[in-house]
């Protein structure tokens, strides 16, 4: 039996934004293209697209609250004060429950600025709190970069 293989994370600053931007460029064209009924459509279980780009816009913001407490040098709970990481399916869910009444253009607004913050964020860190394993406790032994590109990225795609 083969060992599932992990993706490593980004190397340099350069990769983790092309990757970002390239990603997210792709969701937005697919987006755009389909036009604003796309947002009412099932997509996986009971979510319509907009749920899970409301989750997506949810994970994006919480990735730079995480660094912005860090560069605080606080210790955020992650991935929430209400939620560990073994309910992310309950924290994900509740997460499209409060955004049922939001719009699906007010939902791509939100993960729009939610994208813009996180480069915003990526830009203001040092390479070496950026790169470097261990420098937000909040981290653990992974650079910030692989946290903010699960969390954006590879949501994305």
């Amino acid at each position: 039996m083969s060992k599932a293989r992990r993706t490593p994370g980004p190397r340099t600053r350069t990769e983790l934004i092309q990757a970002m931007t390239s990603s997210f460029a792709k969701l937005n064209h697919t987006l755009d293209e389909a036009g604003p009924r796309l947002g009412s459509l099932p997509c996986t279980e009971d979510w319509r697209v907009k749920d899970l780009l409301a989750v997506r816009a949810w994970w994006t913001t919480r990735v730079v609250d995480w660094v912005e407490a860090g560069r605080r040098n606080q210790v955020p709970t992650t991935p929430d004060e209400q939620y560990r990481w073994s309910e992310t399916p309950t924290l994900n869910a509740a997460t499209v429950d409060r955004s049922r009444r939001e719009s699906y253009r007010a939902i791509r607004e939100r993960l729009n600025f939610a994208v813009e913050r996180t480069l915003a964020a990526i830009d203001s860190l040092s390479e070496r709190e950026l790169l470097e394993p261990g420098i937000f406790t909040w981290a653990k032994r992974y650079p910030v970069a692989r946290w903010i590109a699960m969390n954006t990225t590879r949501q994305f795609e």
